[in-house]
């Protein structure tokens, strides 16, 4: 719960850092020098761009935790990810794990099995593939209920 907190209290600083830069682009765009007024248009679309990114990053925070809530609790056990205290995974373990969850998803490309290997992407330090196994979870799991 205290991470949704920090999310939602960094969101609105954001947001309320983002409306600022959108008053203070207004506030240029009426001056009558030219270059001012594109200072004031580029201030007008950075914090449009940002508002997308935040968005987009919420929207896959709370798909992914809708879809980690529906992985049946056993299936990260086969796995066999050995933690350390701090709960990030031993790199052998995650190297072994990895074997097991691309093995999975070989045999049987469904949405728990992306998930898994989204997890072992993650515990392995690659989080671009992490993020792009967990999307396409995310997408197989919609197409599921649809």
């Amino acid at each position: 719960m205290g991470t949704k907190i920090w999310i939602g209290a960094m969101t609105a600083l954001s947001v309320l850092y983002l409306g600022l830069m959108l008053q203070r682009g207004l506030v240029l765009i009426v001056d009558p020098n030219w270059m001012v007024k594109i200072l004031g248009l580029a201030l007008l679309l950075l914090p449009m761009f940002a508002f997308w990114a935040i968005a987009r990053e919420i929207g896959f925070g709370l798909a992914s935790e809708k879809v980690a809530r529906k992985m049946p609790s056993d299936s990260f056990e086969q796995l066999g990810l050995v933690l350390r205290p701090s709960g990030k995974a031993t790199k052998e373990s995650a190297t072994s794990a990895f074997d097991v969850a691309s093995s999975l998803v070989q045999s049987d490309p469904n949405w728990q099995n992306w998930f898994l290997l989204g997890v072992v992407y993650e515990a392995n330090g690659d989080r671009r593939r992490a993020r792009s196994a967990i999307r396409k979870a995310i997408e197989l799991e919609r197409a599921e209920h649809a």
